[in-house]
């Protein structure tokens, strides 16, 4: 997988000098694992959450600087959204405001980055720092959700957000009240519409250089189990004809066909092994007509059905290592 340049910068504020000589762009599952292990070799239970409160914006680059710039906090956190998948490859974040509550959420789409909770922890971290930066205390936090499931580090993460999180929740959140959006920055120098060009120019290089196979994977992998997934709906959700995308793909050396199983085949293995939803479910959300050709498909890609692996206990599949 292609991965973005922004990847390398917050790495290299968070390790030692001496080992902050990191090529300037990292593969996300790279990041994630370094990350997993920093978290592991420390005894602070709070490190990722504290190193993503720690981040300077400039560490950033261009989406930091812009996010850093704006005038509310509403801005900012609708800045972050737009630019960050387009700068960290495979991942979701969205804000969205509903009632009188904002959330934003956060995702790594591909199901084999796992585990990733120092991520997670860093990234929601990152937005309560964002908060603060618009005078949000870590008390108005309304609600915080993380993907991974309850541990030893969980109770002094509560006791520092001053609520327990849910945990093994279906992707990451962090939740303010609505009316905390229209928090002004302490001082406004009015560059943030400049920044946001600059950011805007980024994100098209960016994409530009981006493998249309790795669009369409992490779009599959974003609408499993929450959205229709057939190469239309994915051509139309990157701007592409049925024709076009099939003609780009082919050219890359592979089809839809093949990118839709290898996502099916990662999603239906990941919720087997972590989740006890029922075999008509997880069928029904990887698009299939019925468990039968679930079942059949499953068989094919690991050699035992569905029912003999989660009896098993089939090993966990992830690219973290």
């Amino acid at each position: 997988m292609d991965a973005s340049w922004i990847l390398s910068r917050p790495y290299t504020a968070l390790v030692p000098p001496a080992c902050a000589d990191t090529p300037p762009a990292m593969a996300l599952a790279d990041f994630v694992a370094r990350l997993e292990r920093m978290r592991a070799d420390n005894p602070d239970p709070l490190v990722s959450w504290s190193q993503g409160r720690s981040l300077a914006f400039a560490d950033l680059g261009p989406l930091g600087e812009a996010v850093g710039r704006a005038d509310t906090l509403g801005a900012a956190l609708r800045c972050l959204a737009q630019g960050f998948p387009a700068l960290q490859s495979g991942t979701s974040a969205r804000f969205e405001v509903e009632g009188d509550q904002a959330r934003f959420t956060y995702r790594v789409l591909d199901c084999r980055i796992w585990p990733r909770r120092a991520d997670s922890e860093l990234t929601l971290g990152f937005i309560a720092r964002i908060a603060g930066q618009f005078g949000t205390p870590t008390s108005a936090i309304r609600d915080i959700a993380f993907e991974h499931a309850p541990c030893a580090r969980s109770a002094p993460l509560a006791a520092a957000l001053r609520r327990p999180p849910r945990m093994g929740a279906p992707e990451n959140a962090i939740a303010f009240p609505v009316q905390m959006l229209d928090r002004r920055a302490p001082a406004s120098d009015g560059s943030f519409p400049e920044a946001l060009r600059m950011l805007d120019r980024t994100i098209a290089e960016h994409r530009r250089s981006e493998r249309l196979s790795s669009r369409v994977r992490f779009a599959i992998f974003e609408r499993i189990g929450h959205a229709p997934v057939d190469q239309d709906a994915i051509a139309r959700q990157l701007g592409l004809s049925r024709r076009s995308l099939r003609r780009h793909l082919d050219a890359e050396g592979t089809s839809f066909a093949e990118l839709l199983a290898e996502c099916r085949r990662a999603c239906g293995h990941a919720m087997l092994t972590r989740t006890a939803l029922p075999l008509s479910e997880i069928a029904l959300a990887l698009g299939y007509s019925d468990q039968t050709a679930f079942s059949r498909a499953f068989s094919r890609w690991f050699g035992e059905s569905p029912r003999e692996l989660r009896r098993s206990g089939g090993r966990e599949e992830s690219v973290i290592r």
